[in-house]
């Protein structure tokens, strides 16, 4: 018997480093036909920052291009959808920007890009106990994460893989669905996650728990149950939380 749902994001939360995003930058910089990899340039600057403007523009003048286009970019919620926040600006199209997102994708699974999960999770997920139900969802399509997951040997961590979950839209269905399937009411269900936004507050509303990796800056309206900078520092809270 369930007595404990779990649902963890994959980018940001299980698979760590920013190589997918800048490959995903890159790809977007091609649909451009930039010649400068403005795109890739900035992102790049973005996440070495961890989001703050201010950090990320420090040393700059307004004259440089990649100046120009951190300002376009502040307050993305990830870095993800700063690069689409660009390619849109430059005139990529809709239908270009997901090309692009596929490439990406293609080159996780081609094994050419470097991820690494958080340090001891696989034996952190081990350590529960089998009623609770360790859901993996993500907005990534099957190909590449399945690869990625081998690659982190985390294949075998989880009782359930969602993709391509369409969050934050599609999360409140999934949480709905596996809690009627697992018999567990919502308060026994928590969301792990780096974006307030997509991976946490569509089930708050429902009365579940949350943790947000808070290592980008936070909508000031984001109210997680916990939150750390890393998911490593929530390890021991996590799990007195799954056995109460």
């Amino acid at each position: 018997m369930t007595s404990h749902v779990l649902l963890f994001d994959f980018d940001g939360t299980v698979s760590l480093g920013d190589d997918p995003v800048i490959a995903y930058a890159r790809h977007l910089d091609e649909e451009a036909g930039s010649s400068v990899d403005l795109i890739t340039r900035v992102v790049s600057r973005w996440l070495a920052a961890d989001g703050r403007l201010d950090a990320a523009t420090e040393g700059m003048t307004d004259a440089d291009p990649v100046f120009l286009g951190l300002h376009v970019v502040d307050g993305a919620i990830d870095g993800y959808a700063a690069a689409q926040r660009l390619a849109a600006l430059v005139g990529v199209t809709p239908e270009r920007i997901d090309a692009a997102y596929r490439a990406s994708r293609a080159d996780l699974a081609d094994g050419l890009i470097s991820t690494h999960a958080p340090e001891g999770f696989a034996s952190f997920l081990a350590a529960f106990p089998a009623s609770v139900h360790r859901v993996l969802v993500s907005n990534s399509p099957e190909n590449g994460l399945r690869e990625q997951l081998d690659k982190l040997e985390l294949t075998r961590s989880f009782d359930e893989v969602v993709t391509s979950a369409n969050k934050p839209a599609g999360l409140n269905a999934i949480a709905e669905r596996i809690l009627t399937e697992q018999g567990v009411a919502a308060e026994r269900l928590l969301s792990v996650g780096d974006i307030w936004v997509n991976d946490l507050a569509p089930v708050a509303v429902l009365g579940a728990a949350t943790a947000l990796i808070d290592r980008m800056p936070v909508p000031a309206d984001a109210a997680p149950t916990v939150r750390a900078p890393h998911i490593e520092d929530l390890y021991p809270w996590l799990l007195e939380w799954a056995s109460s």
